[in-house]
């Protein structure tokens, strides 16, 4: 049902690794095959199938890996997943069967919530942190996402891409709505309900809040608190898009995300030289 990468055209491939109850299936690549690996958690309802163009970008100049979260899409898991942390206990178990000593990790939606748990999890194991219209600070409840989503999707129709919108979103969505339905209910009320406020002050690693002005779903005064709240952060705010900006603008997107990444890495070079 899904498409798989090619090879000879890509420069990803599809993999899978089975843990104690779980079978993660992920998207790999990437020409720097010895850099500390992008680690990229997708958002709600999907899976990293729509994010292929950001993926073969990213992998182009860096060495990535894309998960499908565990339960969506490719990834088979049958319990219910209640909360963040339940999420992040299976993600570091994907990492360490990966033997994934440190990592940069960009999340989109649930997958920045998952990914703020994660790196405060793993403190010492997660370089950089990307968080892309995070959840993870409650602000609007069910009644008000409805239209505010219902617009998005509308005005979406006139951004580029339109088998991105008419094809591959849908596809892996209701996929998942079909066979994982528990889950595709209990992540959208961990999405809007879940609290991690808590946890912002515990982020370790170079934060960096990448967000659309003109996001309805996780509006632009949850980057403001999540950027007064976690210790090393800065936020950048593009013009483009609505939630789902990256996918649309994939371009835009992969180069804010190695800059910053690059950023990192060379302040940490210089404070790892010898003197």
């Amino acid at each position: 049902m899904f498409n798989q990468a090619s090879t000879s055209q890509s420069l990803l491939s599809n993999h899978h690794i089975d843990l104690n109850d779980c079978r993660i299936s992920y998207t790999q690549g990437g020409l720097k095959s010895n850099s500390t690996p992008i680690v990229f958690l997708h958002g709600w309802g999907i899976s990293a199938e729509p994010y292929h163009e950001i993926l073969q970008l990213l992998a182009q100049q860096h060495a990535v890996i894309a998960p499908d979260l565990p339960s969506f899409a490719r990834s088979s898991y049958s319990k219910l997943i209640p909360d963040y942390d339940s999420y992040a206990q299976l993600l570091l178990s994907f990492l360490d069967a990966l033997n994934l000593q440190q990592v940069h990790l960009v999340g989109h939606s649930l997958g920045g919530g998952i990914s703020i748990t994660l790196s405060t999890l793993i403190p010492n194991r997660v370089k950089s942190l990307v968080l892309v219209d995070s959840t993870g600070v409650p602000s609007v409840s069910i009644l008000e996402i409805i239209p505010r989503r219902a617009f998005e999707m509308t005005a979406q129709f006139l951004l580029p891409k339109l088998e991105l919108k008419l094809f591959d979103i849908p596809q892996v969505f209701s996929h998942n709505l079909l066979f994982n339905t528990g889950n595709v209910i209990q992540a959208l009320l961990l999405s809007l309900h879940g609290d991690l406020k808590h946890l912002l002050p515990k982020v370790q690693a170079p934060c960096l809040l990448l967000w659309s002005e003109k996001d309805l779903t996780t509006p632009l005064d949850v980057a403001r608190e999540m950027a007064a709240t976690i210790p090393d952060a800065s936020l950048t705010v593009v013009e483009e898009g609505f939630h789902e900006w990256g996918l649309w603008y994939p371009e835009k997107f992969t180069s804010i995300v190695l800059d910053f990444v690059r950023q990192v890495e060379r302040k940490e070079a210089i404070a790892t030289s010898p003197m």
